[in-house]
């Protein structure tokens, strides 16, 4: 099978049989791989009248009535996710550095890759971590995930009442002409503030160092209002036209702050910041065109 396959599947279980056995025969893959995706969040399994939820178990039996469906992305299904690094818990949360290329949430494809099923593995919880934000897949940095629906609630209400403080560092390519830029161009029709303010700058290599606040969080709002400005983060292949293949996004949540719900008490976490200036190796990759 190539390593670019990728098809869905629809089967409706006529009567009661295996389901890793229904799936391999209806779909012509081995079992070990209809197992591997199973393992891996692409197959899900929905009753009458029910939600369709992932199914993980190859031994669970399929009952006539059911619906099961594989998405299957070999490419998707053999990457090998870095591990995201705890920074701090407690029983209601806990702070993690995301690295890049790690998805804030699953797919239909698989979980593997995303942060909810990773954290999960590294604190040995029985179910899933709740992200409260998302963070970009090319970005890195500090996310919050809380450890229940109810402990989500309570935080996902200090997001949306403007509670939460986070500052990010970008490296943009082009020298601005200014120190400290607000923006508020609306995104996808619903308000959108940042402010950058310049850190350092390197005349030579021709970029900037920033740092950046945002009072909004709408989706890529801090690669959108820069390259609106006419100074795209540096490896943005996607709003700052440069080679997908090979770069890394300038882009670090580097520090989240808020008062806790529970304790009342204000906590903060910061990351280290960003290389800068870049050494000559990080240069020829991300000036490599």
């Amino acid at each position: 099978m190539s390593p670019s396959t990728k098809f869905s599947l629809k089967i409706k279980v006529s009567i009661e049989e295996q389901a890793c056995d229904l799936v391999a025969r209806q779909s012509g893959l081995s079992k070990k791989r209809v197992k591997d995706c199973m393992h891996k969040g692409g197959v899900w399994i929905k009753g009458a009248g029910r939600k369709a939820t992932r199914l993980r178990r190859a031994t669970t039996m399929a009952l006539a009535g059911q619906t099961i469906e594989i998405f299957y992305d070999e490419r998707l299904l053999g990457l090998i996710p870095e591990q995201p690094v705890l920074v701090a818990q407690n029983m209601w949360y806990s702070i993690w550095s995301k690295p890049t290329g790690i998805l804030s949430q699953g797919t239909r494809y698989a979980d593997h890759c995303a942060l909810p099923r990773l954290t999960q593995g590294v604190l040995k919880k029985k179910k899933e971590l709740h992200p409260v934000h998302r963070l970009d897949r090319e970005a890195r940095g500090i996310v919050l995930m809380a450890h229940t629906g109810f402990a989500a609630g309570q935080l996902g209400r200090l997001f949306t009442e403007q509670k939460i403080s986070r500052e990010y560092q970008v490296i943009i390519r082009g020298i601005p002409p200014w120190e400290k830029c607000l923006v508020e161009q609306p995104l996808d029709g619903k308000a959108a503030l940042s402010l950058f303010q310049v850190l350092h700058k390197d005349e030579n290599a021709g970029i900037t160092f920033l740092d950046v606040c945002i009072k909004s969080g709408r989706t890529h709002q801090i690669r959108r209002h820069l390259a609106g400005l006419g100074y795209p983060v540096l490896g943005d292949y996607r709003y700052g036209q440069e080679p997908k293949a090979g770069k890394t996004l300038q882009l670090l949540a580097k520090s989240l702050s808020f008062v806790c719900p529970w304790t009342k008490m204000h906590k903060q976490w910061v990351l280290p910041d960003l290389l800068f200036p870049l050494h000559a190796e990080q240069k020829e990759n991300l000036f490599k065109f």
